[in-house]
C-alpha cells in the first residue's frame, strides 16, 4: 500500500508576511469580492472569520490590518517550504495554492517507521513558523481530504483511513459543484453513500470524471504526480506588511532571507561570493544592491555584517514594499583549516578582512599592490584585484624607500648625499624613457630621502625611508 502525507497551509500568505508587530490583527482580503480569505489568531479573537466581507470585518475590528491576496506570493512560499523539507524527505509534490504532498512509502525504511519519520519532518517544518494541517492517506486524494479537515491521522492501517473518510460530505471532496448537485438529487450526500454504489453503476449513470475521482481516491487508479526538484539558483521574495522607509529597518527581513540562503547553500555544500538584493519600492522601479564576500560565506550571521556595511551609504527614494534576494555567484566549500603549529593567528583571515573592507568602502575601492618587472620606480608596482594571490618577490640587496611619492617633487631642502649614485637608463621600448641618478640622502631635519638628479641637473625627491 502506498502512503502519502498531505500538508495544508490555510494561512500561507499571512504567516509569510514580515512584520515586527505580530500582535496586530491581520486579514488577507480577496481583491475582487472583498472577502476575508486568511487571518491571524489576533484577528480571529476579534471575531474575524473566513468569508466575512471587508466592511463587516472593519466594523468589528478598527485596528485590522488589511493586505491583498496574491497567489504568486503563496506559490513562492510553497517553493520555499518544499526546499526546506527536501533536507529531510525526498519525494515532494506541490499542490498549489496551499498544499504540499509527501510520499511516505520510500522513507519508512530510512527512518525506521512512520512515527520517527513524522517526528523528524514535523520538527523540521516547525522551524518555519507556518500554521499547517496534516493527515496520512493511502492515496493523494484521501490524504488531502483528511488534512483539510485537520484530522491529524497517522496510521498505516488502510481500513482505519477508509472509516475516517466515509462520514465526509461531498462538499469536502475535490469534486466539481455540478457533479455534487447531480449526486445530491439522487440522494447521495456523503462519501459513505457514494462508495456503496458499485463502480460499474457509477460508470453507467455518471460521467468518467466521477469514476476517475473515486478510483484515485480509493487508490485503485494511478494518480499522476509531478515531483518537486530543488532549483539550481536561489531567488527568494519576502513580502512586507508595512512599507519601510528607513534602510536600517530592512535588516530584520533581510536576515530572514539570509537564513533561507544559508539553508540553500548548506544543502549543496557551497558558499556564496556575490548576492543581489532587489528593493521593490512603491511607485518606483525596483533598485538593486550587490553584496560581496571575498572569502565566500554561507553563514547568515556573516552575510548580515557585510550587508549592514554596504547599506550604510544607501538612500531610499521611496518606501520599500518587498525584498528579493538572489545568489549571483557561488562555489564549492573549500577547507580552510589553520596550521596548528603556526601558533595564534587571530580569528579573521585575510579574505574575511578584504570582504569587510569591500563592504564598507566599495568593491572598486579595495586593491592589492603587486610588484612588476618594470625597472622604472613609478611603474614598479600596480594595483590588482585583492582576491588574487600575490607571488613572493625575490629578495634584493638594493636599498629602496618604504614610501614612494605619487610623482617626484622638486627637492626643496638641504641634504647630504650618503649613498649613490645608482643610474637608471630605461624605458626606451615604449617612448617613456628616462635617465636618472638616484641617491640615498639625509636632510638637516634628520629625514632619510631617496632623491635623484636628471639630465638637466635638476634634483627631485621620490621616496622616504621609514
Amino acid at each position: 500500500m502506498q502512503s502519502w502525507i498531505y500538508l495544508h497551509f490555510p494561512s500561507l500568505q499571512s504567516d509569510g508576511l514580515f512584520s515586527e508587530h505580530t500582535a496586530l490583527p491581520l486579514a488577507i482580503v480577496e481583491s475582487k469580492r472583498f472577502k476575508v480569505v486568511q487571518h491571524n489568531m489576533t484577528a480571529h479573537e476579534q471575531g474575524i472569520e473566513i468569508g466575512m466581507g471587508l466592511g463587516t470585518a472593519s466594523a468589528l475590528c478598527h485596528q485590522l490590518q488589511v493586505h491583498p491576496y496574491d497567489e504568486d506570493v503563496e506559490q513562492q512560499a510553497l517553493m520555499n517550504i518544499a526546499q526546506w523539507l527536501y533536507m529531510v524527505t525526498s519525494d515532494i509534490c506541490l499542490i498549489p495554492p496551499q498544499g504540499i504532498l509527501l510520499k511516505v512509502t520510500n522513507m519508512l525504511s530510512l527512518y525506521g517507521g512512520l512515527e520517527c519519520y513524522w517526528q523528524r519532518v514535523s520538527e523540521h517544518l516547525d522551524q518555519l513558523d507556518f500554521h499547517y494541517q496534516f493527515s496520512i492517506g493511502f492515496s493523494p486524494f484521501s490524504a488531502m481530504l483528511l488534512a483539510k479537515a485537520n484530522t491529524q491521522l497517522l496510521t498505516l492501517d488502510k481500513q482505519v483511513i477508509i472509516d475516517a473518510l466515509k462520514p465526509f460530505p461531498l462538499q469536502a471532496t475535490e469534486l466539481e459543484i455540478n457533479k455534487i448537485e447531480k449526486l445530491q438529487r439522487v440522494g447521495v450526500a456523503t462519501l459513505r453513500e457514494l462508495l456503496d454504489i458499485p463502480i460499474q453503476e457509477l460508470a453507467r449513470r455518471f460521467d468518467i470524471d466521477l469514476v476517475n475521482y473515486i478510483g484515485r481516491l480509493m487508490g485503485q487508479f494511478k494518480h499522476p504526480i509531478d515531483f518537486f526538484h530543488p532549483p539550481e539558483q536561489f531567488e527568494n521574495y519576502q513580502e512586507l506588511l508595512f512599507d519601510i522607509e528607513n534602510i536600517q529597518w530592512l535588516e530584520k527581513p533581510l536576515s530572514k532571507l539570509l537564513k533561507k540562503l544559508e539553508m540553500f547553500l548548506t544543502l549543496r555544500n557551497q558558499v556564496g561570493y556575490e548576492l543581489e538584493l532587489v528593493l521593490h519600492q512603491r511607485d518606483k522601479q525596483a533598485c538593486s544592491v550587490h553584496f560581496y564576500s571575498a572569502s565566500g560565506d554561507y553563514f547568515a550571521k556573516r552575510w548580515i555584517v557585510l550587508c549592514q556595511l554596504t547599506m550604510e551609504s544607501l538612500q531610499l527614494e521611496a518606501p520599500v514594499q518587498g525584498l528579493t534576494l538572489r545568489l549571483i555567484r557561488s562555489g564549492e566549500l573549500e577547507s580552510t583549516s589553520a596550521d596548528l603549529f603556526k601558533g595564534f593567528q587571530g580569528e579573521q583571515t585575510e579574505m574575511e578582512l578584504i570582504g569587510l573592507l569591500q563592504a564598507k568602502l566599495g568593491k572598486e575601492q579595495v586593491r592589492k599592490t603587486v610588484h612588476s618587472h618594470d625597472p622604472r620606480p613609478e611603474k614598479s608596482t600596480f594595483l590588482c584585484d585583492p582576491t588574487l594571490p600575490i607571488p613572493n618577490k625575490l629578495a634584493s640587496n638594493k636599498l629602496r624607500p618604504s614610501f614612494m611619492l605619487p610623482t617626484p617633487e622638486l627637492l626643496s631642502e638641504k641634504v647630504s648625499l650618503i649613498q649613490g649614485p645608482e643610474r637608471f637608463v630605461t624605458g626606451w621600448w615604449d617612448g617613456d624613457d628616462m635617465t636618472r641618478d638616484y641617491f640615498v640622502a639625509r636632510s638637516d631635519q634628520g629625514r632619510w630621502l631617496w632623491v635623484f638628479r636628471n639630465q638637466d641637473k635638476q634634483w627631485f625627491t621620490h621616496g622616504l625611508f621609514s
